[in-house]
Formats: C-alpha cells, structure tokens, sequence
C-alpha cells in the first residue's frame, strides 16, 4: 500500500501547458486570456504549476480555471470569457 506522499506525488506531472498544446483538461474548466503587451510572455500558474505562453501581441491562451483569479492580475492580459 502506497503512503499519501507517493499518491501525492502521482497527481502532478509539472508538465507546461501552452495555447497551442493539446488541452487536458475539460475545455469548461479553461478561461481564455489575450495578451495585449508588446513583447512575449510567460506566466507560472500559482495553483496548477502551468506554465502558459504567450508569444506575441494578441495571442490567446486557455489557462485552468485554478489560476483565473492570479492571471486576472497580470498586467497586460485581457479575460475574454
């Protein structure tokens, strides 16, 4: 039988997760961002550990509904639903 620090460990892959990547989750639980600043980006989510990219002006990423209320924060990008 496993300990709760191994199960632990199981859930969490720390796998990135970009706009273009396949999503993993149920697409109900994205929200989708647009990055309105003048060079690229990259934002860590707080909650889910997700690094979301966003190359260049005017690109739209679907972040975890986990790291919504952080994302909103961010200078620069814009909630689109």
């Amino acid at each position: 039988m496993a300990c709760c620090g191994q199960r632990r460990a199981s859930f969490g892959s720390g796998r990135p997760f970009s706009g273009s990547a396949t999503q993993r989750e149920n697409s109900s639980a994205m929200v989708t961002f647009e990055y309105t600043g003048a060079t690229g980006m990259t934002v860590v989510g707080p909650i889910s550990g997700l690094k979301y990219r966003f190359g260049s002006t005017g690109a739209r990423v679907q972040v975890n509904w986990r790291d919504v209320a952080s994302m909103a924060l961010v200078p620069h990008l814009l909630r689109l639903d």
